[in-house]
């Protein structure tokens, strides 16, 4: 058999060529990883996801703190918090829950275990159900306080009071509403 030299470039093409199509088509591209590009975008360098941190002063807890996200920067105290944030306050003297602090996001400070709640804030005082709402809340454990700085609705049983800001005590017996007023009925403090 005489094989004239365009025979012999399509059997070579037949042979060597049209495999190595078919085997690049066959193999898969590389593996990349896939990252949400508001992750990607955080310059934080620890993201801890489900959060749970039991908080304690000279051996007894003094709160317990969760957070769907914690974004923690080496040269910071300051631990931002994403996602359903919740801070349950403990009594010290009989390590029972007191308050639950709720709200969309925050911030703590490691070294003061200060919280600033933003977003829906929620205070539910535990001991009478009295439940406090505002844009923010400001735990500060070291000056025994609570506070907010935005609008705040406070609800006691029935009765309902507003106020332009509050701070109290963490034991809840100081309670000041900055202008005052009701919705009826009278509110105990």
């Amino acid at each position: 058999m005489v094989l004239t030299s365009s025979k012999l470039c399509v059997q070579v093409l037949g042979h060597i060529l049209i495999p190595a199509l078919l085997l690049l088509a066959c193999t898969e591209a590389p593996l990349r990883m896939v990252v949400d590009p508001d992750l990607a975008a955080m310059e934080a360098d620890y993201i801890i996801f489900g959060l749970t941190d039991n908080v304690t002063r000279g051996g007894v807890r003094e709160f317990l703190l969760k957070a769907d996200t914690a974004l923690i920067f080496k040269d910071s105290t300051i631990v931002l918090l994403r996602g359903n944030v919740t801070l349950t306050a403990y009594n010290e003297e009989v390590g029972t829950e007191k308050a639950v602090v709720t709200s969309d996001r925050g911030r703590l400070d490691e070294s003061t275990n200060e919280l600033h709640a933003e977003g829906n804030s929620v205070l539910l005082i535990l001991a009478d159900g009295r439940r406090i709402e505002s844009y923010e809340l400001r735990y500060t454990p070291d000056s025994n306080l609570i506070r907010s700085d935005s609008s705040v609705v406070i609800y006691d049983g029935g009765d309902v009071v507003e106020g332009t800001r509050f701070n109290s005590d963490l034991n809840f017996e100081r309670v000041n509403v900055t202008n005052a007023r009701t919705r009826g009925g009278t509110v105990r403090f």
